[in-house]
């Protein structure tokens, strides 16, 4: 792996601008797994698992509870993602990486916490909204679309490495989309993830590296002597 990680050195440090893309299993190396039934699901929402034998965030946010208990569930989700969040190594680390370079951040969280760990908000697509009152489809979502547009059009023909971060291996709304964009402008792609969840689409392999395994482990190793 060590190998690896110098390669992954490299093309972050030779790279004109990084277009990253985040989803759930970056969350989950920050500790928050809106999949599971854990210490913090019982913290935050014991009284809905008793109540409605719900197991899980997810679960939650798509039950159709009856409305009062709907927006109840929905504070405590809040509550839990972002008004007791604290920033976490995995973003800090993630931000040394970035130092000094230009980037933008497409991403299906709807968590808030790229910007609650001082990412700019002018360089974020949050593809489904957020928690924070975003929702689809209005003028502020298109503005981050339109940001992002902007960006990948401004750096078609530089050097641009898509870091992908905890992206499932069969996502069709973020993964599929810019792995095209990578073949399509010749950029470099570079992937962190659980080795199960590693895909790499065959046009881009020849400009691609996975690096599997737990993220914020990863992201750890790549800061050594960076």
């Amino acid at each position: 792996m060590k190998t690896e990680i110098k390669q992954a050195q490299a093309m972050i440090r030779n790279s004109d601008a990084i277009l990253i893309s985040a989803s759930n299993g970056l969350s989950i190396a920050e500790g928050y797994n809106i999949f599971a039934d854990d210490e913090n699901f019982e913290k935050y929402f014991e009284h809905f698992r008793v109540l409605y034998g719900i197991n899980s965030l997810l679960q939650g946010v798509m039950s159709q509870l009856p409305t009062p208990d709907h927006q109840e569930f929905m504070r405590q989700v809040h509550q839990y993602l972002v008004s007791d969040y604290q920033p976490t190594a995995v973003f800090q680390n993630l931000k040394h990486l970035l130092r000094g370079k230009n980037y933008f951040v497409v991403t299906s969280n709807a968590d808030s916490h790229f910007q609650l760990n001082g990412f700019d908000k002018n360089k974020l697509w949050e593809i489904e909204g957020n928690f924070e009152g975003l929702q689809m489809k209005t003028p502020q979502w298109q503005a981050q679309e339109d940001n992002f547009l902007e960006f990948v059009q401004t750096n078609k023909d530089k050097k641009v490495l898509q870091l992908e971060l905890g992206i499932g291996a069969r996502n069709q709304m973020i993964k599929a989309p810019l792995m095209e964009s990578v073949a399509k402008y010749n950029w470099q792609f570079l992937t962190l993830n659980l080795a199960k969840e590693i895909n790499i689409a065959p046009d881009i392999q020849a400009n691609s590296l996975a690096l599997p395994g737990d993220i914020k482990t990863t992201l750890t190793e790549l800061l050594e002597d960076f």
